[in-house]
């Protein structure tokens, strides 16, 4: 197979990985550029600090994760004239058309294989140049984890939701373990997707520091909330809850939101202390909060004495819906989507809560709304009823986490429940749009120019 052909499986859009500063791989989306031979002068990565530079490469590791999810979901929805504006795949992914990924402005899937070649390219130095040093462990736990996380995020869009029944038949990711661009790409089972997943965030557990020296670097809380959001996906709520309390022993910290003013235009710091890792959608215009709207049906399921209420949201000038402010990126133009501690409590009650553990599971909501609600008028909720228990906790997560590129996973194994699945509904230029429980839809069509240079099956 040509190596052009999985070019396309890592970046069609990237043309150049800049590494560090002094050295630059040539990694080119088209033949004539492979062509060119590099330069002998090229500095080869060989030390400590040449891979970690590698890793801290947040352009391709912490900035553009996957947007189109979000899109499909119910977090928001966009005017007419905002869609009719926007580029062929925003446009799709909002109505669930199967034309997606063709129209070369952004690409979920190649954006997620640039990260995990690049994570591939630094394990194998590691393997030729690295000792047994405690710095070249965490290199190596970084590597393993973003592979881990960037197959969990490529999962949620490519492959089915997970079913013990058929994820041996399934059909999964195009799982690399090697920065061979002339390998043959094939595609392997959801199951043994998901095994892959388990097993590079498991390394880097035992390889990542507790303590890091910026949010933008994982350490081990942040491979046991990937971890956490793996089985949760899965629907083994009991590795997801044991993940998640395995997090929030190494820091539970949570904002108390009667401390934060609400009178910016940006409510929330970025790397505030809930963050456990810092990564941010691919920032589409569609998605900016100016553009991306909040029904007023939705805020009105926040209660008057719920901060969120002010700290998420601020009226649309001249109109009755409302913006999104509530991004912990700090800005309007991309949306946070890593891991919090906030998210963390909610899937540890979450998990209680269904293995019948229900005190445990309410003095997890009640710790996070007593930071959410207005102190003069806060009271904890109380209830021996499990099913009264979990609708409260799936409130307060799709509360909670509105806009944090979570709601298409949680769509997608909660309409494996009768009594929870959702029929998502749209409305674009006077024509209605559905997306039925288990519908085909919920994955996503591989882009048609990976199909064509590979040969693997599409979606």
């Amino acid at each position: 197979m040509k190596a052009k052909s999985l070019l396309h499986i890592y970046t069609c859009d990237i043309r150049r990985l800049l590494i560090m500063t002094g050295l630059v791989l040539f990694f080119a989306g088209c033949k004539r550029e492979l062509d060119i031979k590099p330069s002998s002068s090229l500095q080869v990565p060989s030390s400590v600090a040449d891979f970690q530079a590698m890793m801290d490469n947040t352009g391709k590791f912490n900035v553009l994760g996957p947007f189109a999810g979000t899109l499909a979901a119910d977090d928001g929805f966009v005017t007419d004239a905002t869609w009719n504006a926007a580029h062929l795949t925003a446009r799709n992914a909002y109505i669930w058309d199967r034309n997606l990924f063709n129209d070369n402005v952004l690409n979920d899937w190649s954006y997620a294989y640039a990260g995990i070649f690049t994570a591939n390219v630094v394990l194998e130095g590691i393997t030729k140049y690295g000792t047994n040093g405690a710095d070249w462990a965490s290199i190596k736990g970084q590597a393993m984890f973003f592979r881990g996380y960037d197959y969990l995020q490529l999962a949620q869009e490519f492959c089915k939701a997970y079913d013990e029944q058929t994820a041996g038949s399934d059909a999964g990711l195009v799982l690399r373990a090697s920065s061979d661009l002339n390998i043959k790409s094939v595609r392997s089972t959801v199951s043994q997707t998901y095994q892959q997943i388990i097993s590079d965030l498991n390394t880097a557990v035992n390889l990542l520091p507790v303590n890091v020296i910026t949010k933008t670097r994982p350490g081990k809380a942040a491979a046991y909330a990937a971890l956490s959001r793996t089985y949760l996906a899965m629907r083994a709520y009991d590795k997801a809850g044991l993940y998640a309390d395995s997090c929030l022993q190494l820091g539970a910290s949570l904002l108390d939101y009667n401390q934060v003013a609400g009178i910016a235009a940006i409510s929330f710091q970025r790397f505030n202390n809930e963050v456990i890792i810092h990564t941010t959608m691919t920032p589409d215009a569609i998605l900016t909060g100016t553009r991306y709207l909040v029904d007023t049906s939705f805020y009105a399921s926040y209660a008057p004495e719920d901060l969120r209420r002010i700290l998420f949201f601020v009226p649309l000038r001249g109109s009755t819906y409302l913006n999104f402010r509530g991004s912990y990126d700090g800005t309007t133009s991309r949306l946070f989507y890593g891991p919090t501690t906030a998210e963390m409590y909610l899937v540890r009650a979450e998990c209680n809560v269904r293995a019948g553990r229900i005190n445990q599971a309410l003095d997890d909501l009640n710790a996070l709304r007593q930071k959410r609600y207005k102190t003069v008028s806060y009271q904890p909720l109380a209830s021996a009823d499990a099913g009264v228990v979990l609708g409260w906790v799936l409130t307060e997560r799709r509360k909670e986490m509105v806009f944090r590129g979570q709601r298409w996973s949680d769509l997608r194994r909660l309409n494996k429940e009768p009594s929870l699945a959702k029929t998502l509904v749209k409305i674009v230029n006077g024509k209605r749009y559905e997306l039925p429980p288990g519908d085909p839809r919920y994955v996503l069509p591989i882009p048609q120019a990976v199909i064509n240079d590979t040969g693997i099956p599409q979606n």
